[in-house]
């Protein structure tokens, strides 16, 4: 009787764990998919904006690394781009 006590409480804490760690992974992804939905929006709107006021120092090519930067840093990525962008350095 004990065995089989210990077992579902191992169980029952197993599947507690398993659904935390579930929760855990989908609020992580819900966040890092805001950010680069943010992000981009950010890239597209800078690169109109720089277009529509003449600003050609502030244009940042779509490319494949600068697309993977402001996937992964989202808004911060945009800003580094930005910032290499003024420096001189075209990702």
């Amino acid at each position: 009787m004990a065995l089989e006590t210990g077992i579902f409480i191992g169980l029952f804490l197993l599947g507690i764990g398993a659904i935390m760690l579930a929760v855990i992974i989908y609020n992580f992804t819900r966040q890092l998919l805001v950010n680069t939905v943010v992000g981009f929006a950010a890239l597209l709107l800078i690169n109109f904006l720089a277009d529509l006021i003449g600003l050609p120092a502030l244009k940042i090519a779509i490319s494949f690394a600068s697309v993977a930067v402001t996937a992964v840093l989202g808004l911060a990525g945009v800003g580094l781009l930005i910032l290499l962008n003024l420096v001189g350095i075209h990702v």
